[in-house]
């Protein structure tokens, strides 16, 4: 059957856990739309928009649901602000042999500098094979270090890493890196034990970092250097911080009293 996320339901797993973070969310189309807000409509881009509150409804629950922020929630690839084009067909043919990709458990490893646009094409990317079909989880590696930690005296904590960092089929690891300058050994320890273990399972990991892959392989070690190349299509980001813009782009929006949909 082929999978349609407007129709689709969370596990009871991720729906209890979600629905205490945002019990909003609980609540049927009928009822709450994190778009119009039951106004029936939104304008964005200069147009007035029907609003399709049960596509909303269902984007928020399954993005939130695996992790990711509402304003990725909101973007797409029109709002990218990268100049190489290059680079955006590249890794867009990821998601053109998603299954190959997935099957062969190969992931993406997106390096460069602060505001170059990696963990905003990452989540992008996230949300595509999540409306595919594929079980996904985003965080931060401070999270995934603070997450870990949890599960020492906590079985349930434990159980849930597994879930979303062993055994989702996709996970999303942005800022990869940051730790490696204060030798923080729980940090490479915790990442050596999460690659090793997905690599092994065939699951894919996408990565994003500020760090070149001969600086990752210098704080991890090239055991994990070499896993990453096995098992990852590497791109190199670069250019101008567009995160500037993109502030002056909200700012302008807010004041034309425009509002984004879930895309």
């Amino acid at each position: 059957m082929t999978f349609n996320i407007k129709t689709a339901l969370l596990t009871p797993d991720e729906a209890e856990s979600l629905y205490q973070r945002r019990p909003e969310l609980a609540a049927g189309p009928d009822d709450y739309c994190p778009t119009c807000h039951k106004t029936g409509s939104y304008r964005f881009r200069g147009q007035d928009h029907e609003c399709d509150c049960a596509m909303q409804l269902q984007l928020a629950k399954h993005y939130s649901a695996a992790g990711i922020g509402i304003t990725y929630q909101q973007l797409d690839w029109s709002d990218l602000d990268i100049e190489d084009d290059n680079l955006i067909a590249q890794v867009l043919k990821y998601l053109e042999h998603h299954d190959r990709y997935v099957d062969r458990g190969v992931g993406l490893l997106l390096y460069g500098p602060i505001g170059s646009g990696k963990t905003m094409v990452a989540n992008l990317m996230l949300k595509e094979l999540i409306k595919l079909g594929y079980s996904a989880f985003a965080t931060t590696f401070a999270d995934t270090i603070e997450a870990f930690t949890s599960t020492w005296s906590n079985r349930e904590r434990k159980e849930w890493f597994a879930r979303k960092f062993m055994h989702s089929q996709i996970l999303l690891l942005d800022d990869l890196g940051r730790e490696i300058r204060s030798g923080i050994n729980l940090a490479q320890s915790t990442f050596d034990m999460i690659l090793r273990r997905r690599v092994s399972d065939g699951r894919p990991t996408i990565l994003t970092t500020n760090c070149t892959p001969s600086e990752l392989g210098s704080g991890y070690g090239a055991q994990v250097l070499s896993l990453l190349v096995e098992q990852s299509v590497a791109h190199e980001f670069s250019g101008k911080d567009f995160r500037p813009e993109a502030n002056r782009r909200t700012l302008a929006e807010i004041e034309q009293g425009e509002v984004r949909p879930l895309r």
